[in-house]
């Protein structure tokens, strides 16, 4: 069961092909569709060098915010649309999560859809405080 009042860690899962729910280090959900509110948007660099040098997938980015809904990848039903911009990560061209128009880090966001198609996020009303330069 997923505790509603505390944060939780999402990341693709490239194998299963979905988003992977983490809550007090255990694994609680697969989704196809996720919503957060007040996101953070992680990238472990130890993990990423490591992953480069490699060349083995590892959980190194990841989003943390607190879960608003979720669709299970057997669930039939869709999550609202959300208005945003897109982000997404490549550990070969950035060390953070970017915008997916201006290539600027996101570290921050009101809230974050995750679907099949990426990531969409709300920015807040000033975006000096989501968007930061490297």
């Amino acid at each position: 069961m997923i505790d509603q009042r505390k944060p939780v860690r999402v990341f693709k899962n490239w194998k299963l092909g979905c988003y992977s729910i983490m809550q007090d280090g255990r694994l609680k959900a697969s989704a196809r569709q996720l919503l957060l509110a007040d996101v953070e948007f992680r990238v472990r660099e130890s993990g990423r060098r490591r992953m480069l040098e490699n060349g083995v997938r590892n959980v190194h980015a990841y989003a943390i915010g607190h879960l608003v809904d979720y669709v299970h990848p057997k669930e039939a039903r869709e999550l609202e649309g959300m208005s945003g911009r897109g982000t997404f990560y490549d550990p070969k061209r950035f060390s953070a999560f970017v915008d997916s128009e201006t290539e600027t880090p996101v570290i921050y966001a009101l809230a974050a859809l995750f679907d099949e198609r990426g990531v969409i996020y709300a920015s807040p009303c000033n975006e000096s405080t989501l968007i930061q330069a490297a």
